[in-house]
């Protein structure tokens, strides 16, 4: 997929942030204004690497969106590359979104003849290859690098005095050491921790009947309970005092040696995005996993890009989608309307409403199609299509469509049709297409793990047991934020 050339649509972004893997002390630089006269010093210090070639900051506007690429290595380990993220943030409006990359996913390595895992692209060719794979296989744009060593990773953890988890059921991964013996709340220490972000394929879960179970989720579990962890690691530094002056100098000293840094990224621009973001709240975290399905390669397990269906969340780091949350405004929303009913004269007086509420609209026209009232929207406008939704009357279904002739949504009345609203309703009162009753284009569906119950690229893979969509299913293990006031004894 080669960069897009495209002219950027409107930017809405839903108002969250998450910062940065699991380097707590940059995290804590970044979220507070705090850290003001200190961090000019200290964030000095960290080590820079040349990526002016690769990345796009030149390019960027003065409080325009920008993309962070975030890794998680690790040179001790015969892995070295454990997490690969880009977080999206919003400077004007104090939000963001973030995109994990599973490490096995299967595509083309830039600068090379061949197709690898992409986490080979920074072990072969280091942060500007990823950078360069990054961008000629989904158009994302990167502005800004973060690397983080998980060799410094349990010092962070301890200064912090643990990471508190819900477990609920008892969990265990040999391989990195994580031993939860009954189901409830624990303090991980440095070394729990660490297991509980990197183990993968040994991850066992405790069903109903005292039998361990694999977690099928692979990847997919392991890249969750890694957003889990960034979210609670945050909350945790900000409860131990991250706001604090004193406190945080103490983060600061352990994340210098910690991270390496793009070469543009300066501390003033770090201190001027703390500014921005000094109150947001840790629980207020969106994320996005692009969907692929399981194959094997050589003998190898991989991972395919379900391309069709990751477009909405690729759409939205590209920055030419609104994003799943709310935050987008009539203005930013052009709509068609399409008569599909045989009442004369119908498309445009619906028009007239909406553009009295603030839409901007095309020429209205008529529809042959007739059925059931249907909001039509391209990739990555999904909050666009509710908003549409929010201020008509009666029932309505969304359906995706890859041209809508220059429009965002296009609305087409149907015998069902009631009528534009008085008022906006609520958005928790009306469904957006995550519930669609028409389903997107696809090849066949996927499962909780990423794998599919059709042919993929290099075969046929078999649906699993269990059922991904249900929380007590054992086979797909799922950690929880822990309760209020809950008790929460500290392991490893």
């Amino acid at each position: 997929m080669p960069r897009s050339d495209r002219t950027p649509l409107r930017r809405t972004w839903p108002q969250r942030l998450l910062i940065t893997g699991n380097a707590v002390a940059l995290v804590a630089a970044l979220v507070t204004a705090s850290v003001l006269a200190y961090s000019n010093d200290r964030l000095s210090e960290i080590e820079r690497v040349e990526l002016s070639e690769v990345t796009d900051v030149e390019d960027l506007a003065d409080g325009a969106p920008q993309n962070w690429l975030i890794v998680g290595v690790d040179a001790t380990a015969d892995q070295h590359t454990d997490t690969i993220m880009v977080v999206r943030v919003d400077p004007r409006a104090a939000s963001a979104q973030l995109v994990s990359f599973p490490r096995d996913l299967w595509l083309p390595i830039a600068d090379t003849d061949s197709n690898q895992r992409i986490n080979s692209a920074l072990d072969t060719g280091g942060p500007q290859r990823l950078i360069k794979t990054i961008d000629e296989n989904f158009a994302i744009p990167i502005h800004h690098y973060v690397e983080i060593d998980f060799a410094d990773f349990r010092t962070l953890t301890e200064l912090v005095d643990g990471i508190p988890v819900q477990f609920p059921r008892p969990a265990r991964a040999e391989s990195s050491g994580l031993v939860i013996d009954e189901p409830g709340c624990y303090t991980l220490g440095p070394e729990q921790a660490l297991g509980f972000s990197r183990a993968r394929k040994d991850y066992e879960v405790q069903d109903d009947d005292g039998e361990w179970q694999t977690d099928l989720g692979g990847d997919y579990s392991r890249v969750e309970r890694q957003q889990l962890f960034v979210q609670l690691a945050l909350r945790r530094a900000i409860t131990k005092g991250a706001r604090n002056p004193n406190t945080l100098r103490q983060l600061v000293d352990v994340g210098i040696g910690t991270v390496r840094v793009d070469d543009a990224l300066r501390p003033e621009g770090l201190v001027g995005l703390a500014r921005r973001f000094r109150s947001f709240d840790p629980e207020e975290l969106v994320t996005y996993t692009l969907p692929t399905v399981e194959d094997t390669v050589g003998g190898a397990d991989v991972l395919f890009l379900r391309e069709e269906e990751a477009e909405p969340t690729l759409a939205i780091f590209r920055g030419v989608g609104s994003g799943g949350g709310g935050g987008v405004s009539p203005s930013d929303v052009v709509v068609q309307v399409l008569n599909g009913t045989s009442v004369e004269g119908q498309a445009g007086d619906v028009t007239d409403e909406l553009t009295d509420a603030g839409f901007e609209a095309l020429v209205p026209d008529d529809s042959d199609e007739g059925g059931l009232t249907t909001v039509r929207y391209l990739a990555g406008a999904e909050s666009m299509a509710q908003l549409v939704a929010r201020y008509l009357q009666g029932p309505v279904r969304y359906e995706p469509a890859l041209d809508l002739g220059g429009a965002d949504v296009a609305l087409v009345t149907g015998s069902d049709w009631e009528g534009v609203a008085s008022r906006v309703r609520p958005a928790d009162e009306v469904s957006g297409p995550t519930t669609t009753t028409t389903e997107p284009p696809s090849t066949g569906s996927t499962s909780g793990d990423g794998s599919s119950t059709t042919a993929s690229p290099g075969g046929e893979v078999d649906e699993p047991e269990g059922d991904p969509d249900d929380p007590d299913d054992p086979l797909f293990y799922r950690a929880e934020v822990p309760p209020p006031g809950a008790d929460c004894p500290r392991t490893g």
